[in-house]
């Protein structure tokens, strides 16, 4: 069986029994940062030999995966740095290769950062588009910004990264008319911060 387990997004402690029961029995664990990984079975305790699979790698690493799934009948663990394999991380090659190779596949669900920002935003959350981490610049850009704006959901769920958020929130404003936002950093961490309001207000 392939088992996809959610980790934790920043806190340690929100690891489920189940994800360490799991990776605790697996013959294999494959995993996009070896070094983020590590850190986390190092807390968990758990000794395991670790494997990278990561965006660069993932289209070798999926082959592997089956055939050693199949050659050596093992139960294999795939997880990814803070969150779930194959939502805005690396993964669904890997399934893919597996299902069609006829191996179970298996979630193990905990935190999300999704549901974490949602819940935390003070809108009422009857539906949402998840666009994940939108294109840096130029004509794509602009395309995904469009996109949200035809999408007919209530909210609209983005990613961006520390150093490139100010940039977001700046270009929502200008290209989506200065919506109400949700700002979320640091779930679940010590620094935790929400900002909430219009986009102009936030940024």
């Amino acid at each position: 069986m392939l088992t996809l387990i959610a980790t934790p997004i920043g806190n340690l402690s929100d690891i489920t029994y189940r994800a360490v029961e799991t990776l605790r029995a697996a013959d294999a664990v494959y995993c996009e940062d070896t070094r983020r990984t590590l850190q986390l079975l190092n807390h968990l305790d758990i000794k395991k030999t670790l494997v990278s699979c990561h965006e660069h790698n993932e289209i070798g690493r999926a082959e592997q995966i089956v055939a050693r799934m199949l050659g050596e009948e093992l139960d294999v663990a795939l997880v990814t740095d803070a969150g779930t394999p194959c939502i805005s991380d690396p993964g669904f090659r890997v399934v893919d290769a597996a299902l069609k190779s006829g191996i179970r596949v298996c979630p193990v669900s905990g935190p999300s950062a999704v549901i974490d920002a949602l819940s935390v935003s003070g809108f009422e959350v009857d539906s949402y588009a998840f666009f994940g981490f939108i294109p840096r610049q130029g004509k794509d850009r602009s395309e995904a910004f469009a996109r949200v704006r035809r999408c007919g959901a209530g909210i609209a769920v983005l990613y961006e990264s520390p150093h490139r958020v100010t940039a977001l929130v700046r270009d929502i404003a200008r290209e989506l008319k200065d919506p109400r936002v949700s700002v979320s950093c640091d779930l679940t961490k010590f620094y935790e911060l929400t900002l909430r309001g219009a986009a102009s207000e936030v940024l």
